[in-house]
């Protein structure tokens, strides 16, 4: 039902990319993680995988690495992989932050439930939900934007993600506590959340997989482009 070509095309690189040399995997991993769905949509990006894996087996058959090939500038070497694909697609990025909202929504409810409460009801402060949207967004912003931004580069500059990251999280915690009302409480109905978010969760995956077969209609070599 979840399947499809970003899946299938995953899972091969997965296998091939084991055969290659370490330096090579990661060279490949570091230009991957530039690859974000706010810059390649995900069908382009395991293309382009697949095409550098091969291009790192051929460069092994003659002694050769791809950080030989490329050269220093792996950032602007980058930079033209992703100015030759096919770009962003708006459709997967939305569909993409409502799979992680209700992925956390229900995995979050669940163990408040199970472990915290013991209940599928419970009294609570209802700035929790401004907390939980907060933090899926920040996680969100932060996988799909900063981190690409400081994937290819190196020492401390190669850190900030991690410090830009924790900084987001100290505000919006800053701002919970300031609006925090402790004596104001409501029921928050966490049967309902878990059933909501879990349903969520399995049409927009259902809805993600429809669109990744429309954005793999008309395969393209990108590596080849670019020689």
């Amino acid at each position: 039902m979840f399947e499809n070509e970003v899946t299938l095309l995953k899972t091969e690189n997965e296998t091939q990319s084991k055969n290659l040399r370490e330096d090579d995997q990661r060279v490949i991993k570091g230009i991957m993680k530039s690859m974000s769905m706010f810059k390649v949509n995900s069908y382009d990006a395991q293309v382009i995988q697949r095409d550098l894996i091969g291009m790192a087996h051929e460069l092994k058959l003659r002694d050769s690495s791809l950080q030989e090939a490329i050269g220093d500038d792996v950032k602007g070497f980058t930079h033209e992989i992703i100015k030759n694909s096919g770009g962003p697609c708006k459709r997967e990025i939305v569909l993409n932050f409502f799979l992680k909202l209700s992925g956390y929504f229900f995995a979050w409810f669940t163990v408040f439930a199970i472990g915290a409460y013991g209940s599928l009801s419970w009294e609570a402060n209802p700035i929790i939900y401004l907390f939980f949207l907060g933090a899926v967004l920040i996680t969100f912003i932060t996988e799909g934007i900063i981190a690409p931004l400081f994937s290819t580069e190196k020492g401390l500059k190669k850190n900030l993600q991690s410090l830009i990251s924790t900084l987001l999280f100290v505000v919006l915690t800053f701002i919970i506590f300031l609006l925090n009302d402790k004596q104001y409480t409501t029921e928050v109905k966490g049967g309902i959340i878990i059933v909501a978010s879990g349903l969520v969760y399995l049409i927009t995956r259902y809805s993600n997989s429809i669109n990744i077969r429309r954005l793999a209609k008309g395969k393209k070599n990108f590596i080849n482009d670019l020689k």
